[in-house]
């Protein structure tokens, strides 16, 4: 249960950012992507997973002013196909037994207070949920909520430059019901870096239509997907993916508008597929393990005009 619980602090932070953890940049408002991770091996008996792919798709909603508070909701909506080839301990078992569709649905609400030109406060709410719709669904277990309540600062009164920290709470939760978060950006042209969970960002501009760089993701799902009592997973009755992947990206805006097409391929260095029962609680099973797996990612994001730092 160790490891399972180290994932429970940085899991926290990363369902509060997992609506524009997809996103190249913060400023992308809302995107549609692809991506596509290499099958692997999974235990010693022989097992494998499948490729795996996923679409996810971010829409901001329009914001509502109310007097000196800005709401702003948002959705997010994603499919994700994962399952095992039919070989080694399942090779007798039909396809159709082993590979299943998940669907993750986000509603958001956030709300904004500016204070002065160099502060701004921050508190919302995330709900998620996700199923496959071919199993009894479970309000309370496939069902996870965040709040946070978070604080933004421009160093220096400097809009390129920001400080975000704050807290988090998180429902289910692993260790803590509430823990800290901490966020850095650089805008300074031709440079941008975001340092923060659950995304690192860091990339070179070239003009005003190109940028080359790095990005970073940390991600964890939890499926609902009990899989069949022939096999090694006796009593699993969730699924869940953990990833931790860095990719060399290509940002390419699209005309003289606010479109960006992003391309990605690298390696996901964690690919850890733990099992679990019906409580959330690691399965014992012997060791499991799964080895990185390259994978590749398309998106395209729109990113609205930059207003002038005078109008920030």
């Amino acid at each position: 249960m160790s490891s399972s619980r180290s994932f429970g602090w940085a899991v926290a932070v990363a369902l509060l950012l997992a609506v524009p953890a997809s996103a190249q940049t913060s400023e992308d408002r809302a995107y549609v992507g692809f991506s596509l991770a290499r099958g692997t091996a999974i235990g010693t008996a022989g097992g494998k997973l499948h490729d795996r792919a996923l679409v996810d798709l971010r829409v901001p909603l329009l914001p509502l002013f109310m007097g000196k508070f800005i709401l702003v909701p948002s959705v997010g909506f994603e499919t994700h196909w994962l399952g095992l080839e039919t070989q080694g301990p399942v090779e007798h078992l039909p396809e159709t037994e082993l590979r299943r569709r998940f669907y993750r649905v986000q509603l958001g609400l956030t709300l904004i207070r500016p204070l002065n030109p160099r502060w701004m406060l921050i508190a919302g709410t995330l709900g998620s949920t996700r199923t496959d719709f071919g199993r009894p669904f479970e309000l309370g277990m496939d069902t996870s909520w965040v709040g946070y309540a978070m604080a933004s600062y421009k160093i220096g009164g400097d809009p390129g430059r920001r400080l975000m920290f704050g807290l988090v709470a998180l429902w289910p939760f692993d260790v803590l019901p509430v823990i800290p978060m901490v966020g850095f950006t650089y805008r300074k042209e031709p440079y941008i870096v975001e340092i923060g969970v659950p995304r690192l960002t860091l990339l070179r501009q070239f003009g005003d239509g190109l940028e080359l760089g790095l990005v970073g993701v940390f991600d964890q799902q939890v499926f609902h997907a009990r899989l069949p009592e022939e096999t090694w997973a006796q009593g699993a009755y969730y699924v869940r993916a953990t990833s931790l992947r860095f990719a060399p990206t290509l940002n390419v805006r699209l005309g003289s508008g606010g479109l960006w097409l992003s391309s990605s391929v690298g390696l996901d260095f964690l690919n850890d597929h733990a099992l679990l029962d019906r409580h959330r609680d690691r399965l014992e099973l012997g060791r499991i393990p799964t080895r990185p797996a390259p994978y590749a990612r398309m998106s395209l994001s729109w990113r609205p005009p930059r207003r002038p730092a005078a109008s920030q």
